[in-house]
């Protein structure tokens, strides 16, 4: 039996591509994937996203659209999700994943990123895809 699980995360799409699936193949690791897994594993199961771990809203342009960072380290860098709250009840849509060191991100347009896919799902020019959970992990 699974725990109480609270949340469900979906991946952003759009034009048929899944940039969110593309990072987690492509740019992570096998540990930056068990820690990405475990991420949102431990976050879905907690009921108040304000006590997810590594959580907070950033600062500038990324609080205007309501754009929040989850934190989580794996092969000794600093990763960031970047995301936005879903239009369905405790959805958080992922909107791009990067990693930095001091104040220099990789991609370094994350932010500007984040901030047009945001706008891309408001405006319905973008849709989400599910994220399977892993709860083996």
């Amino acid at each position: 039996m699974n725990p109480a699980v609270y949340w469900s995360f979906a991946d952003y799409v759009e034009g048929g591509r899944n940039p969110i699936a593309d990072w987690y193949a492509n740019d992570l690791s096998d540990d930056g994937r068990m820690q990405f897994d475990a991420l949102l594993k431990n976050t879905g199961k907690i009921e108040s996203h304000v006590q997810w771990s590594g959580f907070k809203f950033p600062k500038g342009e990324l609080r205007k659209h309501r754009i929040w960072q989850l934190d989580f380290l794996a092969d000794g860098r600093q990763y960031r999700v970047l995301g936005v709250f879903g239009s369905i009840r405790r959805q958080a849509v992922l909107l791009v994943g990067c990693y930095h060191k001091g104040k220099v991100y990789t991609p370094p347009d994350a932010f500007d990123t984040a901030c047009k896919r945001a706008k891309a799902l408001s405006e319905k020019r973008a849709a989400t895809s599910e994220r399977k959970i892993k709860f083996n992990i």
